[in-house]
Formats: structure tokens, sequence, C-alpha cells
């Protein structure tokens, strides 16, 4: 018999058994306290790195997707001046992928910055290919002519980043 409890066994123990390993010893009139070993039958918590990344954690913060998106377009553009006449297609194809992908890599709480992002990136492009070009004169004409003509660009690149952003909204990634 064990002096230790009237009945001759170890608090915390089944008639019989030793205690289990990690259990805490109960006390009569208080609740049993709950285990500090995980269910899968470890005696130390699971390390950080055995669960996977957060999403916010693993994104782009909204300012760097914007820059992103704005340096490709930038270098579309210069491609655009270099072969032809004004901000064309390449400018146009490179600023709805790098916002489609800037959607993509951003953190969810940054989706708004990549969705307002288009038409403000196309509009400092075009003011930047306006200022280098030599034959080009900064009026208002001028900008207004690259913005009419760049509406198309900013359109499209805008209604694919809301579409991602409201896919990513629903489904919430």
């Amino acid at each position: 018999m064990d002096p230790r409890t009237p009945g001759g066994r170890a608090p915390g123990s089944r008639a019989g058994q030793p205690p289990r390993r990690g259990s805490l010893p109960e006390v009569p009139g208080r609740p049993p306290q709950p285990r500090d070993v995980h269910r899968s039958g470890g005696g130390s918590p699971p390390s950080p790195r055995s669960h996977p990344p957060t999403q916010s954690g693993s994104r782009l913060p909204g300012a760097v997707a914007a820059l992103g998106v704005f340096l490709v377009t930038l270098a579309a553009a210069a491609a655009d001046s270099y072969i032809g006449i004004g901000l064309g297609r390449i400018t146009l194809v490179a600023l709805t992928a790098s916002s489609a992908a800037a959607t993509l890599l951003v953190r969810r709480r940054d989706l708004v910055t990549t969705l307002i992002a288009p038409p403000l990136v196309f509009m400092a492009v075009a003011l930047l290919n306006i200022a280098l070009a030599p034959s080009a004169t900064f009026t208002l004409p001028t900008m207004a002519t690259l913005l009419i003509q760049g509406f198309p660009a900013m359109a499209i690149a805008t209604g694919v980043t809301l579409v991602l952003t409201l896919v990513r909204l629903v489904t919430r990634r």
C-alpha cells in the first residue's frame, strides 16, 4: 500500500497503474488539470517550422508591388518608344501582366493599392515618356493625347486587377 493516499495508490494514477507521464496529480475538490502534452504523443510543442507560413508573411507589401508594376511598365514604354511612336501594345501588355502579377503576389490588406495602381502607373510612365522624349514637349494637349490613347490600357489593366482582387477576396487567399 502506498502511504501517499488513503486508497494506497499515487495521486492521479488509475487503480494498479503508474501515473501517466506529463499528467498532473489529481487534487480532491479541484477539476482535473489539462495535460501539457500534445495529442500526438510527443512531450514538446511543435516547432514553428512545422507550420506553413502565414499568407501575410509570404506576400509583398503594396508599395513594393506598385513599384514593380511601375518599373516593368516603364521598361515596356521605353521599348515601345524605341520601336514606334508613343505608348502602344507593349506597354498595354506589360501594364496588364505586371498588374495581374502584383495582385496575385500582394498581401490581402494591400489589394486596394494594386487596384488603383494601373491608371496611376500609366500616368507616371506617360509623364516620364514626355519628359524624356526629345521630340515631345510637355503641354496639356500632349498629356491629354497620351492619356486618351492610353485609356484602353488603363481600363484593361484595372479590369483584370479588379477581377483578380474579387477572386482573392472571395476565396480568402
